[in-house]
């Protein structure tokens, strides 16, 4: 617990010095709309609103933010939008529903290719998409290129390629290959299937520990959560018999997802907004925010929960997450057309 007060106090500190240097109003509120659980953010938002004044309300959007942001039009009161993977951020933006915000320090911490073209949202966590072995695997680093390659046959497992985070791995590697290399990928992953896909990530993880499969893919996320006992005593024991591999496009990083904010289109408080989301990328307010979901700090020096820091270090790969959002539905016409779910 006094570890927690201390964090809680850094974050303070790190507001403080933050909003003091823009003259912040102790006397305002600004309205934060989410798709992640309102608990996750909470523990943020209150340091914030300590050593701001700046009241947030959460409201949590269960059903699509788009719709909703679209059904308030000009009346809506989000100031800040925050939401998990790239498909939901950049829809934000490609609807018209963020503005843009010039900042010095987003845009010195936040690397380029985490944030959206023309500043309209950020990456404020990523989630690294990798290859899983047994721990016991001699296997130490791999390319996603290789995954297939004909020595894997029979031997991997994963969910449904049409589901979010495969698709924006498939699409990743359409920006880096183009059309035809990408559909002769596919032929190969669909080649090396233990079974058809299914599923989750955390499937995945127990399939590998069990011995159905001998390399899997999934998020670094899913096998984290797993090994912090967040489900069945049974997950953890999967869990802990599986690892992580470094895992990157040829010549280039990691593909990493994420979790995004923007400014919205209609916000009340813009500039209040815009604080707000350089306070969440200090390196207290990043340690805390990240950890919540066992996810990667978005800013290098932030420190990384225990229990993802032995998952290893990952560069996310320099291709801009919008570039990947574009390839998106030429990624699920390529998914189809190899017939990965026949």
């Amino acid at each position: 617990m006094a570890v927690r007060h201390k964090a809680i106090a850094v974050l303070i500190a790190a507001a403080s010095a933050c909003l003091a240097a823009t003259g912040t109003s102790r006397a305002e509120e600004i309205t934060l709309y989410l798709t992640r659980e309102a608990a996750l953010v909470e523990p943020v938002v209150a340091a914030f609103t300590e050593a701001s004044g700046v009241k947030v309300k959460i409201v949590f959007v269960e059903d699509s933010l788009v719709k909703r942001l679209a059904s308030e039009g000009v009346a809506s009161p989000a100031d800040v939008l925050m939401t998990i993977g790239l498909d939901k951020t950049t829809q934000l933006s490609t609807r018209g529903l963020t503005q843009a915000f010039t900042s010095s320090r987003l845009d010195q911490v936040v690397p380029p290719n985490l944030r959206g073209n023309s500043a309209q949202w950020l990456a404020l966590s990523v989630r690294p998409r990798v290859a899983f072995v047994r721990k016991d695997s001699a296997l130490a680093s791999i390319d996603y290129e290789d995954l297939a390659a004909p020595n894997w046959r029979g031997e991997l497992c994963m969910r449904s390629p049409l589901h979010q985070n495969n698709v924006a791995l498939v699409a990743a590697y359409l920006v880096h290959h183009g059309e035809a290399a990408t559909e002769a990928w596919l032929a190969g992953l669909k080649a090396n299937l233990a079974h058809k896909p299914d599923g989750k990530d955390n499937d995945v993880i127990r399939e590998i520990a069990q011995g159905t499969c001998k390399i899997g893919i999934g998020n670094i996320v899913a096998l984290a959560q797993l090994r912090d006992g967040r489900e069945a005593a049974d997950w953890r024991t999967w869990a802990m018999e599986v690892r992580a591999v470094p895992s990157t496009f040829r010549g280039g990083g990691t593909h990493v997802n994420l979790t995004g904010a923007a400014i919205a289109k209609q916000a009340p408080h813009p500039a209040l907004a815009r604080q707000f989301l350089e306070f969440l990328v200090t390196p207290a307010a990043q340690r805390i925010f990240a950890a919540a979901e066992l996810e990667y700090p978005v800013l290098a020096a932030a420190e990384r929960a225990s229990i993802v820091a032995e998952m290893g270090t990952f560069i996310a790969d320099a291709i801009s997450i919008d570039q990947i959002a574009a390839h998106q539905q030429a990624a699920i016409s390529l998914i189809k057309k190899v017939g990965f779910d026949e």
